[in-house]
């Protein structure tokens, strides 16, 4: 029987050793420059085996290959035997996103959507939020939800946010009263945590009241891999029968018990809503509003919105598509995926904001005479400023972009090609269902495109400065009719933050500061692996 199994075994590495060998000269053919593969895994920085012997964080090892070639616009890698275009350029970025957004309608293409995945409740509800969902159906659920997140839809949330500030900034007064370290990811964790249960789902997470607040743990853990993650991807993705075996054993490929505290809470809440009938215009209502309005009818008012080159690109010009009937799951899984994207991803923002504040007193110091200027024009008992306020602050908006554009929270974007592709410019040809990976901090690090790229300079995007440079040289948020759903709120978020704490309080550098970090190798976001400790100071 051993003997068999061995035979077995070996016959099998044999065939996927050829099959993939076979399927690695696809570049070569093309005459297109590429990472070497290893087997099994390829060259893609998504996944080597350097990923289990010596972690890097794929962020860094994507922008790593770039920089050794010298920031080309294009080049191969192989995720196990599937090639992807590597794209390295604005311009191309421009056309995979938005110009040609008809021939990249996808984010992941038919091998991941139908083998890395099991039928387990868990692996379903990610299988349907937005960035797993495909061609149609991924338009109608983003015109559904969409709406949500509109100017005016925001003014109605933004006192929530004010009651969360007004808890961030008297823990950094506490911070200031005990003159020691703390850590920044850590602070603003717990304001991002307490902001979107509040503003989506009306929950009280009371993440400055308690040490480990059980709400940020499950969301926090939704972006860390273990190793016996990566292996079931490894079983699911290389393995044959991979799927059969953990479909045997009820294991799903993503994570169980956080998924399953979010689905809990995010349906006990809608339940509660439908039942008593309550309402508190935040997230959680206005996709009850999508689930029960009639989807041939205008689902939402018209509201005027900015129409900046983002709005315009990031419009749905499909006119022939099926309006969406949202159900009770669409709805968990856009919630869960809003709750856990919003969650780390602003955390980390206003993170290293801060910790570049505090190592260039300069720029903290003209933010701050900014936000001064700001509070002149407030009524006395509004100790906020109201929407329109925030959003009229250009040196803050400025701030948060070089912030993104030195740490972007995802340095990888994926699109799917859906339709046979010659990258323009070349005779590179992208067959349907070959992947783009675009590498945002390629484009964000160039030093022909970001002169001095690491930094930390805000005038990057002044008015000025943005004019001169290719409309996508920044990606931030992505662009297109796939960008972040939430962008407009979690910049709404995070300007407040700063605001709030900047008005009364200044951080400052302390021995404990370190000068630069590395990216956390389990962390799928460009997390920082260091403990980011400043000090706060009161302002007099």
């Amino acid at each position: 029987m051993l003997v068999e199994f061995t035979i077995g075994v070996v016959c099998i590495f044999v065939y996927y050793y050829v099959k993939f060998h076979h399927t690695w000269k696809y570049w070569e053919h093309h005459n297109v420059p590429f990472v070497k593969p290893s087997f099994p895994f390829g060259s893609s920085p998504t996944i080597s085996w350097e990923t289990f012997t010596s972690p890097q964080n794929f962020n860094q090892t994507a922008l790593n290959e770039a920089k050794k070639r010298g920031f080309p616009k294009v080049y191969g890698t192989y995720f196990f035997h599937n090639p992807i275009i590597s794209i390295c350029d604005p311009e191309l970025a421009k056309h995979i996103m938005v110009k040609d957004f008809d021939h990249f309608v996808d984010r992941q293409g038919e091998f991941l959507a139908e083998h890395a995945t099991t039928s387990h409740l868990v692996d379903q509800l990610w299988g349907r939020q937005m960035t797993a969902l495909r061609g149609d159906q991924w338009k109608a659920t983003r015109n559904a939800f969409t709406p949500i997140f509109t100017g005016g839809k925001l003014k109605g949330m933004i006192h929530f946010i004010h009651e969360v500030t007004h808890d961030l900034v008297t823990s950094i007064g506490q911070e200031a009263d005990r003159g020691t370290p703390f850590e920044l990811k850590e602070k603003f964790g717990r304001f991002s945590m307490d902001t979107i249960a509040s503003c989506a789902f009306g929950v009280k997470a009371n993440s400055f009241q308690e040490d480990k607040s059980t709400f940020a743990m499950n969301a926090g853990a939704m972006f860390r891999n273990s190793p016996m993650d990566l292996m079931k991807f490894v079983l699911l993705v290389a393995v044959p029968r991979g799927r059969a075996l953990l479909e045997c054993l009820g294991v799903p490929l993503q994570k169980k018990a956080p998924t399953m505290f979010l689905y809990d809470i995010i349906t006990q809440t809608v339940d509660h809503r439908l039942r008593t009938k309550t309402r508190r215009n935040d997230l959680v209502d206005l996709m009850i509003d999508a689930m029960k309005a009639d989807p041939q009818s205008s689902n939402h008012p018209e509201e005027p919105v900015e129409d900046s080159q983002f709005d315009k690109d990031a419009k749905l010009n499909a006119p022939d598509f099926q309006p969406l009937n949202v159900d009770e799951m669409t709805l968990v899984a856009t919630a869960m995926v809003i709750l856990v994207a919003g969650y780390d991803t602003t955390a980390q923002t206003l993170a290293i904001a801060s910790f570049h504040l505090a190592r260039n007193p300069d720029i903290q110091e003209k933010l701050h005479q900014e936000i001064m200027d700001a509070v002149a024009t407030m009524e006395d008992d509004k100790p906020y400023p109201d929407y329109n306020l925030i959003q009229s602050l250009p040196y803050l908006d400025m701030v948060l972009h070089e912030t993104l554009r030195i740490n972007p929270a995802l340095g990888l974007i994926s699109r799917t090609c859906t339709k046979d592709y010659i990258i323009p410019g070349t005779n590179i040809p992208l067959k349907c269902g070959q992947d783009a990976h675009i590498y945002v901090s390629a484009i964000h690090m160039n030093p022909d495109i970001y002169p001095d790229p690491k930094k930390f300079d805000p005038e990057r995007f002044t008015k000025e400065s943005k004019a001169n440079r290719h409309p996508y040289s920044f990606l931030g948020f992505g662009q297109g009719p796939k960008n972040c759903i939430g962008m407009r709120f979690a910049l709404l978020e995070a300007k407040l933050a700063l605001f709030g704490v900047l008005r009364s309080y200044k951080f400052v550098t302390c021995p404990e500061t370190i000068d630069t970090y590395t990216l956390d190798p389990s962390s799928i976001l460009a997390t920082p692996k260091e403990p980011l400790l400043v000090k706060v100071e009161k302002r007099k």
